[in-house]
């Protein structure tokens, strides 16, 4: 049986998930999340190397059974919005050599331990069967979000959204008691004979009936003497509208998103700060944590890591496409295809190839043009000096005799 110390860090789920506005954010920040590359690369002195290991399939396909990468990397972003923690769990083989799968968990409660010799340790109960489980936390991708007091764990957002949250929903409780208080009482019939309380109802509701429905398109109604009608006049109260924008922008402030991203309204340079500003942190956190829990220290000192990259230029607009395109072909950094389909234009066969400009060349292999690979230099043909232009033949012959000038 393990016995823990006394040193640890303990987090319930949150109760933002029960928020429609943060559902929304949410929502907005793991699509974006989601459509991040994984690579495994590994740089050294001679470049960067790309993968296509056992390892690099699985972050690329499929890193657990139930979950694409897609569905992986949303589902940890929305926890990391909604709890300020995500977790993902790491199954090695029994030799510990390979990953055999990377399992997303949403938990209910969870808790962080150091034990006497120092090693840590993550107990959860598993949202999905309500089971309690215990792993060495080097086996758990955890991201964090607002990170400052705690040791092991981000500062849940309840905490600081909790204040605005409330006053949101007394703003939307009392835009409900407005859109009710349009239909309230309108009037009331005064009846001039004693009645009992059963006949005044009837009478009343087919008062209602003839003059108060949708099918009195003239608006006249006739009395008698029997009761008369007393219009209740009320002034309409203003919808505060205001009030509730203002809670939402403090809201999307907090989550560093605008109301834009939300409806896919946002211009190309929105998107990119929205990137910068919150997609970015988040991938180079995914970098660092996946680095660091799926390679050893010599696997890491040989240059081995996991990063992810988004496609920005997906959210550029068309002019730009084209003329980043254009740049990134001419170089040599982007194959036919990688051209095509920044133009919105399908694949071709034999397309997978890279060109460049003759206009361009490595520093290292300027001097090729100058000298031949054997080193020897490149005898330039000598340009033939150009001949003066011959005298024309005159007519006749000029000879001077005694400073008189003389034609023959």
């Amino acid at each position: 049986m393990l016995i823990f110390g006394g040193r640890s860090e303990y987090g319930t789920s949150g109760s933002l998930r029960d928020s429609a506005i943060v559902g929304g954010i949410a929502n907005a920040i793991a699509s974006n999340v989601a459509m991040l590359s994984p690579q495994v690369v590994r740089k050294d002195s001679k470049g960067t190397v790309v993968k296509n290991d056992k390892l690099s399939r699985l972050l690329n396909m499929r890193p657990c059974p139930e979950c694409s990468t897609y569905d992986f990397l949303y589902r940890m972003a929305a926890d990391l919005v909604f709890t300020s923690n995500a977790f993902a769990v790491i199954f090695w083989s029994d030799d510990y050599t390979e990953v055999e799968r990377i399992q997303p968990i949403t938990v209910g409660s969870h808790r962080i331990f150091e034990d006497e010799d120092g090693n840590v340790w993550f107990r959860f109960i598993w949202s999905y069967d309500n089971n309690e489980y215990t792993v060495p936390y080097q086996f758990v991708i955890h991201l964090k979000a607002r990170y400052n007091d705690k040791r092991f764990l981000g500062t849940p957002p309840d905490y600081d959204l909790g204040r605005t949250l409330d006053l949101l929903n007394t703003t939307y409780q009392g835009i409900k008691n407005v859109i009710k208080n349009s239909a309230s009482l309108r009037g009331y019939l005064k009846y001039n004979n004693f009645i009992d309380d059963k006949e005044l109802q009837q009478k009343v509701d087919n008062f209602k009936s003839a003059y108060l429905s949708a099918e009195n398109e003239g608006g006249i109604a006739g009395l008698d003497n029997e009761f008369e009608f007393k219009e209740i006049s009320q002034q309409a109260k203003s919808v505060p509208t205001s009030q509730a924008e203002f809670f939402r922008s403090d809201i999307y402030r907090y989550f560093g998103i605008n109301e834009r991203i939300l409806d896919g309204s946002y211009s190309e340079s929105e998107w990119n700060s929205f990137y910068e500003s919150t997609i970015e942190p988040i991938a180079v956190q995914l970098s660092l944590e996946f680095t660091y829990k799926l390679f050893t220290e010599r696997e890491r000192g040989f240059g081995n890591m996991v990063i992810f990259t988004p496609n920005r230029l997906q959210y550029a607009s068309l002019t730009s496409r084209a003329s980043i395109g254009q740049v990134l072909f001419d170089r040599g950094a982007i194959t036919i295809n990688e051209y095509r389909e920044l133009l919105y234009m399908p694949q071709i066969e034999d397309g997978d190839v890279r060109q460049i400009s003759l206009n361009y060349v490595k520093a290292t292999d300027q001097s090729l043009y100058q000298v031949g690979k054997d080193g020897t230099p490149i005898k330039l043909e000598e340009p033939e000096e150009p001949k003066e232009p011959e005298e024309p033949e005159a007519k006749g012959k000029i000879r001077r005799e005694n400073n008189n000038a003389k034609i023959e």
